[in-house]
């Protein structure tokens, strides 16, 4: 585990300043939200980049999930072999990392490049819609909190990343793993921020995870506002969030969907879920690629001009007997790789953003 700054600069160097006066265009800033906490109580912080075109990318970041005490005694540590479940704050620094890749790569490829980005960090384990502190007891014996800020969190930031950044003409809601979660959870609440905009994109990458007591969680384990828990009534939550979204927004959003069709890290949670032990299992492989395809069906069926985008590409370092494929995109190299008729994540995601919505399922 990583303790301190010192062992933290060798692992990620190149940290970002915080925002002080004025953003630069183009530079990457963290970005303090006053009173923000994560789940183990660490200060917390999210990141801003403001660009010089009209477009914004609201990016939920992923890192876990907790739904019982069980799960909330067991955040993640750096190098930790042993069961864990979500990022808390000791997981703030390392974000940088990633903000430089994929769908924020800053290279002459990537038409994304000068849109602004507002990056959600995730650091309380409840798919960034919190509300609330739950005490639960730690491995040790000892009583502890969580604290399930993930809402608050976001709001500070959003107002924070408001006196920075213009009403955009083309705004993207997007994000991976628990932030793909939130983006679908959120859509509604992010465009309430930029009223005037009239050209939306909702964007969940990677998000499947079944389990028959959403609501119960979401309202009473995360202590979220009624118009998060109030449409969960299946044990697909993204699929009843995506619903809600449509009912209220219906066409005014643009609807996409992105994952792997036997996503390792979804299908290991899903284990959990399931048969108690965070384990990736062929069958467990198999059968996430039924729900996957399952779940496809029904967003097609109603959810009309939905653009879906299914990639079969291996998990890295996995037993391939175990047919796992990698978990999320959009901030990984893979963005720019040609995967179905030469046709990349990043060709396939601008193209549906400039009116060309279309499929590629495998």
């Amino acid at each position: 585990m990583v303790e301190n700054d010192e062992e933290l600069r060798e692992y990620f160097p190149e940290q970002f300043p915080v925002l002080e006066g004025e953003p630069e265009a183009g530079q990457w800033y963290r970005l303090p939200v006053p009173g923000a906490i994560s789940a183990d109580g660490l200060p917390y912080w999210g990141f801003l980049r403001k660009g010089t075109e009209p477009g914004l990318i609201v990016y939920f970041s992923g890192g876990g999930v907790s739904l019982n005490a069980y799960m909330a005694a067991r955040p993640n540590k750096l190098n930790e072999t042993s069961e864990t479940f979500y990022f808390d704050g000791k997981a703030l620094p390392y974000i940088d990392a990633f903000a430089t890749r994929g769908i924020f790569d800053p290279t002459q490829d990537n038409p994304f490049r000068n849109w602004s980005c507002i990056l959600v960090s995730y650091t309380t384990g409840d798919f960034h819609v919190g509300n609330g502190d739950y005490p639960y007891t730690a491995i040790d014996g000892s009583p502890a909190v969580l604290h399930h800020h993930g809402y608050r969190n976001y709001r500070g930031l959003m107002d924070k990343a408001q006196e920075f950044i213009s009403s955009p003409t083309k705004l993207l809601i997007t994000g991976g793993s628990a932030g793909a979660f939130g983006a679908s959870a959120l859509a509604a609440d992010v465009m309430d921020y930029f009223p005037e905009c009239r050209d939306v994109t909702c964007c969940p990458d990677s998000s499947l995870m079944l389990y028959n007591d959403w609501q119960a969680v979401a309202q009473h384990v995360w202590q979220a506002n009624e118009r998060i828990w109030n449409p969960l009534h299946s044990p697909n939550i993204c699929l009843d969030w995506l619903r809600a979204l449509y009912t209220e927004k219906g066409d005014s959003v643009r609807y996409l969907y992105i994952c792997s069709i036997r996503d390792s890290a979804l299908a290991t949670y899903q284990h959990f879920i399931d048969h108690g032990t965070m384990e990736l299992t062929r069958e467990q492989s198999l059968q996430f690629e039924k729900d996957l395809r399952d779940m496809t069906d029904v967003m097609k069926a109603e959810i009309p001009g939905i653009g879906i985008f299914l990639l079969d590409t291996p998990e890295t370092g996995l037993d391939s007997e175990l047919l796992g494929t990698q978990h999320t995109f959009l901030h990984t190299p893979e963005f720019f790789q040609p995967v179905k008729d030469g046709v990349s994540l990043r060709e396939w995601l601008w193209n549906a953003l400039n009116g060309t919505v279309s499929s590629i399922e495998l």
